[in-house]
């Protein structure tokens, strides 16, 4: 099984200490969130109480370790747990200081939500049926869980562009959906040699994309170095700089494939030369087979439990138990009361799935009808895994920042339409659905074969919830299908409508033998806009204001409480809210007669704020001061000016006159500009140019002189572009800006014009920016 490495353990009083401090008044909201959100702790919508998702590697969790996630929630949450769509277990509803606490709780039992947002691997998923399928071609859990623990204990995995998400599949059903991930790992075998396909650069959001063969074969042994040289290009030349592009795939767009395999090539080779990358073997207790013949039984529900939720293992004599979660809500006591039921069965454990349910593995077939009648006397609602019936959806807006619809409201609509017309019938077993509240993809929707996702429009001046229809979505390898948006818009009150119309005439057009997803990508789209034209209509406010409701609300829908998603939150967040609040003590500062420790206060987060793109997290403004100079000064990153910053600091207080409090307050003022400037001059690896020496900023002499000291943003750049257009490429132009303008603009805004910031310097009163001109 899984072990929590204890770097992760030992790391938790810190965590400790950030949030005591975030309570106490003594950090930033965004710095906070920038620590939080990488050990898998979101803010709920509002940001009052918040989230605690839990890694569960290749979505094992035994007995014991579901007893202890119940009890978390039950003390500390909402009493849910909430299983999602890459196989960790989510615990909403905690409050801010009892976070520490459940983190206490779960790393006695080897848990841990480290990782589980924010710019890190995320957790690695795998086939729930590994080690049990009859299909498979060796059981990957051990792979998937021992390379968790290797990649969890190192820092990069928590400071990457943004997140990595790994897939193991056993066979060629691809039950992970290697074309889905980062990375997907198909086993193979070559010869006598055990080992993976790998497949590199997929993944679903906004903006899909199914990855590409990265190596036809690597044996299990080069697992580990083949996974950390991917990470490790990722992490050197990924743009962590753009939110909305920033992801592998991209990456390797940009790069086109070929280069990245080179980039990949030369990283792997280095690796194997210089490291050793040794994998924990970890040895797993299989039941024995053995002969069974299932009694004969009439009871037609346990008839359905065995045709719908049982399948045979490969180990003979041993079921495998498929729970439908609807929506993927498991409430804390019957999980407690699930532990209770297999209590005494040997070899039991369970495992959470990509569709959100909860598998029992290793049950005696002997004990299957008692298990049943438990089962049925405890749940309400767990026939049919796998079906029409089984919807994926995300928490939606009922806690995602993102949400714009009520996701899970809608699926519990259409479940019970589904229940009342559709059980039976031909499309029942081989449709499935999947739902999004937003256009990122938690709910899965690019693989939907019928799925939704939330948006918003207005009618008139009130917004009204929508869902646009994809259809087509396929997991299958190298025949894996994304979803293709139909540009179908259905008003969210009319979708079970919809669906059920759309289902029916489905239903009428197929036979046993037809390839349903033949049909749906050739034909299913005319029959969704023929029926769509039905429900499109949203009446007027007056008329019905039903349709201003939200499923599962009573309230007009509206868009409060919408806010910036924190699943890329991190070390940019961190940085700016650093040099925001230094701006802020500057400015009271000014205002307080050059208060001293306002003064103190702005050079401490300044000097703080870069020092987490050099793995640096001072906790005082002494450690601040020390890592600033080890890392910018003595590196001759900074400039020469700002040599002597830990003596300035020490010669600051209330002691001084005015005039010289002044004196140091422009000190602080022109540090600040300094560390806007190596901001904004830093790449998206978070690499610094080093500072140029006069000597050799004269040999770069400008051509061309443009004095703008007077003249506002946005004219100032205007005017700059402007004269940059009629130079060649090569000539260097010097332009002297206002010391009051956004300085950390203008490397941003030239070099996306395609030229290049040689040089800013800062003088008495303003600044000297060198520009070449270049052309791309």
């Amino acid at each position: 099984m899984f072990k929590l490495p204890n770097k992760i353990k030992q790391d938790l009083p810190a965590y400790e200490t950030v949030i005591r401090d975030f309570l106490e008044g003594r950090s930033s909201w965004a710095r906070f969130s920038g620590i939080r959100v990488p050990w898998g702790n979101y803010s709920h919508r509002g940001g009052k109480v918040f989230m605690c998702r839990v890694r569960l590697p290749a979505g094992v969790v035994s007995p014991v370790q579901l007893q202890a996630l119940a009890d978390a929630s039950i003390l500390y949450g909402d009493g849910i747990l909430h299983i999602t769509t890459r196989q960790d277990i989510q615990i909403h509803n905690i409050k801010l200081e009892d976070i520490i606490k459940v983190h206490n709780l779960l790393k006695e039992h080897e848990l841990s939500s480290r990782g589980g947002g924010g710019n890190t691997v995320r957790n690695i998923t795998a086939c729930p049926l590994a080690g049990i399928c009859k299909e498979e071609t060796f059981d990957v859990r051990e792979d998937a869980i021992s390379l968790t623990e290797y990649l969890i204990a190192d820092d990069t995995s928590y400071n990457l562009p943004r997140k990595f998400k790994i897939a193991f599949s056993g066979c060629l059903i691809d039950c992970a959906g290697c074309l889905v991930n980062d990375v997907g790992l198909l086993a193979t075998k070559k010869d006598s040699l055990l080992g993976y396909k790998v497949f590199c650069g997929g993944g679903m959001g906004a903006v899909s994309c199914k990855a590409k063969l990265l190596e036809e074969f690597i044996e299990r042994k080069d697992l580990g170095y083949v996974i950390t040289a991917i990470r490790n290009v990722f992490y050197k030349y990924g743009d962590r700089k753009n939110k909305h592009h920033n992801r592998l795939r991209f990456l390797i767009q940009d790069l086109g494939f070929e280069k990245f395999k080179e980039y990949y090539q030369k990283e792997l080779k280095e690796l194997k030369e210089n490291e050793y990358i040794s994998l924990r073997k970890i040895e797993f207790n299989y039941p024995l087979s053995k002969s069974i013949t299932l009694k004969e039984n009439n009871d037609n529900e346990f008839k359905k439990f065995l045709k719908y939720n049982c399948q045979p293992q490969k180990q003979d004599g041993f079921l495998i138990v498929k729970l439908r979660i609807p929506r993927g809500d498991l409430k804390s006591d019957i999980a407690k009361k699930l532990v209770g039921i297999v209590e005494g069965l040997s070899f039991v454990e369970f495992r959470t799935t990509r569709e959100q349910n909860l598998y029992i593995v290793n049950v005696d077939a002997d004990q299957i009808y008692n298990l049943y009648l438990k089962l049925k006397n405890l749940l309400l609602d767990f026939l049919y895994p796998n079906t029409l019936l089984d919807i994926v959806a995300c928490k939606g807006s009922t806690t995602c920042n993102l949400g714009l619809c009520n996701s899970p409201a809608l699926a519990k609509e259409l479940e019970e339409m589904i229940k009342n017309n559709f059980l039976n019938k031909k499309v029942f077993e081989r449709i499935k659905i999947k739902i999004n509240g937003c256009p990122n993809a938690c709910g899965q929707h690019p693989i939907g074969l019928i799925s939704f996702c939330g948006a918003v429009r207005k009618i008139k001046t009130r917004p009204v919830p929508f869902y646009k229809l994809f259809l087509g979505g396929k997991v299958d390898l190298e025949n894996t299908h994304l979803a293709f948006d139909t540009g179908i818009l259905i008003p969210a009150k009319n979708v079970p409508l919809f669906l059920k119309d759309f289902l029916e005439t489905i239903e009428n057009k197929i036979d046993k033998d037809i390839d349903i997803y033949e049909f749906i990508e050739k034909e299913a789209k005319a029959i969704a806009e023929e029926i769509a034209d039905r429900y499109s209509y949203v009446p007027d406010y007056s008329e019905n204001k039903d349709f201003y409701i939200d499923w599962g609300k009573t309230e007009e829908f509206s868009l409060a409480g919408l806010g910036p998603g924190e699943c890329g939150a991190g070390v940019l967040d961190m940085i700016e809210s650093d040099l925001a609040e230094a701006k802020i003590e500057l400015e009271s500062a000014e205002k307080e007669n050059y208060s001293a420790e306002r003064i103190k206060k702005a050079l401490f987060l300044a000097s703080r704020s870069l020092l987490v793109v050099r793995g640096k997290d001072p906790r005082n403004e002494t450690e601040a001061l020390n890592d600033f100079y080890e890392e910018f000064i003595q590196t001759s990153l900074c400039h020469q000016d700002y040599t002597h910053i830990q003596d300035v600091f020490k010669m600051i207080n209330e002691q001084l006159n005015l005039q010289q409090r002044k004196e140091k307050f422009l000190y602080a003022q022109g540090f600040l500009n300094e560390i806007n400037r190596l901001y904004a001059m830093m790449d998206a690896s978070f690499n610094f140019p080093q500072q140029k020496k006069n000597a050799e900023i004269t040999k770069e002499k400008p051509g061309y002189f443009l004095d703008l000291r007077g003249t506002p943003c946005p004219l100032n750049y205007v005017k700059t572009k402007l004269f940059l257009e009629n130079l060649q490429s090569g000539e260097i132009l010097e332009v002297l800006l206002d010391e009051g303008e956004p300085i950390d603009n203008v490397p941003r805004s030239l070099e996306a014009d395609g030229h290049r910031v040689i040089n800013i310097e800062k003088k008495d009163s303003f600044f000297s920016v060198l520009v070449k001109k270049e052309l791309r």
